[in-house]
């Protein structure tokens, strides 16, 4: 089976955020040794995830982290997703994509969610508290495969993130 990533790569792991691979191992759980990829998450040391090489449905949660200009392009090309009236459908589908979309569809879900909080906020409302949660997962995420991308102190890349999605959006 062709190995997709080598270690020392920096990959984005779903929900879990960024890792670094750090080898690629023979263990043994529950009788059976298999290959797995050793992930180490970057910003909480303490977590190491096993993903068997041969798991589809695993290895498609990973993925590389995007150079500074993929996340430009991605960032300016994206359109935000369209608002999902219907909550349990818009949960439903923001867990998915923190669970383990790619650099689009997480732009894509900000953009929308940061649009809709404006929008409230115009009228002295607030987004529901599981989008105000979904949000704060998907800036997360964002916010660390921008770390490892751009030169930026970790106290300015907020305001970066929402300036690049502020210009795009207007």
């Amino acid at each position: 089976m062709k190995r997709l990533f080598e270690p020392n790569d920096t990959v984005m792991y779903g929900g879990h955020g960024a890792c670094t691979l750090e080898e690629i191992t023979e263990k043994d759980f529950g009788g059976e040794t298999k290959l797995y990829y050793v992930l180490r998450p970057a910003f909480s040391g303490s977590s190491v995830f096993y993903v068997p090489v041969d798991s589809e449905a695993l290895t498609a949660k990973i993925r590389l982290v995007k150079s500074a200009s993929e996340l430009k392009a991605i960032i300016h090309e994206t359109a935000p997703d369209v608002w999902i009236d219907d909550d349990r459908t818009r949960q439903n589908k923001l867990k998915q994509i923190v669970d383990g979309g790619g650099t689009d569809v997480l732009i894509a879900s900000f953009k929308m969610l940061h649009s809709q909080y404006e929008s409230l906020s115009a009228v002295g409302k607030k987004l529901r508290a599981a989008d105000d949660r979904y949000m704060k997962d998907i800036e997360k995420l964002l916010l660390e495969e921008l770390s490892f991308s751009y030169d930026i102190q970790k106290e300015e890349l907020v305001p970066f993130l929402l300036e690049q999605v502020e210009v795009n959006i207007k």
